[in-house]
């Protein structure tokens, strides 16, 4: 049974909760596709919790350095939280390497694997793979770039490649990492050029191929989204998402780094900067932050085809999904023991 269930969509939809709920139906374990969850401590701020307040939480350590842990939620596992601490770098190809394994793990315990989250370039590179992924960090250009401004790393990607400038969108050339990123992968040895077709040295993807995937979108009009994205900003805060960034940074996260996190983080390192003058300030901001962020969600959503999307506020949408859920799996089934037959 090579089957893979996919619940993606914008934040703020529910997606974890319905994937809990999948899970128990269809013996699943999740797997975490968010490019914040994997680092540790990130925990209010990127809603690892469900929403459910009455869930038992379990979170179990890795045995061993090469072990992955996980979290246990209700009784069903979370992979791909708490992967790696925040201080370091976690690139897409570790994900792609990561996710790969324990979704082939989850597979080999005769559990079905569901792949939850909104970071649809995750997504992208674990189905379709990404040219240049497979390139290494040049750790020596990189401590070299990180004396640059973001200023100057913008005139450097502008001389080295201007149709690689060109082709970003304003938060990738706001974003010095990724200017960083985009700088070495123009001058790497093993790159391929700028709108090339993808080439074997540099192109890497998760082992997912030959799964038969079902995805799953939640969405909703934009003003819900929005709206629901308030709500949960003011909850988060009042969770304690002020106070799990001074923890954060009080143990040894400079805040230069907090803002490359980005979104939630990069405000609250504002805010714990004196940036932001007050909780109500911070609140504003972070909410409009967010509704960007949505935005460029969409975007990215819409261009993938084969989603089977529901409307949130539609009328028992988590029933016709448990429903296409079921029709899909029973298929499976059925195909294994004609076989068998």
């Amino acid at each position: 049974m090579k089957k893979l269930l996919v619940i993606l969509g914008p934040t703020a939809t529910g997606k974890t909760d319905l994937a809990l709920y999948l899970a128990k139906k269809f013996n699943g374990e999740l797997v975490s596709c968010d490019s914040r969850q994997i680092y540790g401590g990130l925990d209010i701020g990127t809603g690892k919790m469900p929403s459910n307040s009455t869930y038992e939480v379990k979170r179990i350590r890795p045995c061993r350095s090469n072990d992955i842990g996980y979290w246990e939620i209700d009784g069903i596992k979370i992979w791909m939280y708490d992967v790696v601490s925040p201080k370091k770098q976690y690139s897409v190809a570790d994900y792609v390497k990561d996710a790969d394994r324990v979704i082939g793990e989850i597979r080999a315990k005769g559990k079905l694997p569901i792949i939850v989250g909104g970071t649809g370039l995750y997504l992208k590179a674990i189905f379709e793979g990404l040219p240049n992924l497979a390139i290494p960090v040049d750790k020596k250009l990189r401590n070299r770039l990180a004396k640059l401004s973001k200023a100057e790393l913008q005139e450097k990607l502008k001389k080295v490649s201007p149709e690689k400038w060109e082709s970003l969108n304003q938060s990738d050339r706001e974003n010095s990492r990724r200017l960083i990123r985009a700088i070495e992968l123009d001058i790497s040895p093993r790159r391929s050029p700028y709108g090339s077709p993808r080439c074997e040295a540099g192109h890497l993807r998760g082992g997912v191929a030959s799964y038969n995937v079902l995805k799953i979108g939640l969405s909703a009009p934009r003003k819900i989204l929005y709206q629901r994205v308030d709500e949960r900003v003011v909850a988060r805060i009042n969770q304690g998402m002020i106070e799990e960034a001074k923890k954060l940074h009080g143990n040894g996260l400079s805040l230069k780094r907090m803002r490359e996190l980005g979104l939630e983080y990069g405000v609250l390192a504002d805010y714990l900067e004196g940036k932001i003058k007050n909780k109500n300030e911070l609140i504003r901001i972070m909410q409009n932050k967010i509704h960007g962020y949505v935005r460029r969600q969409l975007t990215w959503f819409k261009k993938e085809k084969s989603i089977n999307w529901f409307d949130i506020t539609g009328k028992d949408y988590s029933l016709q999904i448990e429903n296409l859920v079921a029709k899909w799996y029973d298929s499976a089934i059925n195909k294994k023991n004609a076989k068998k037959n």
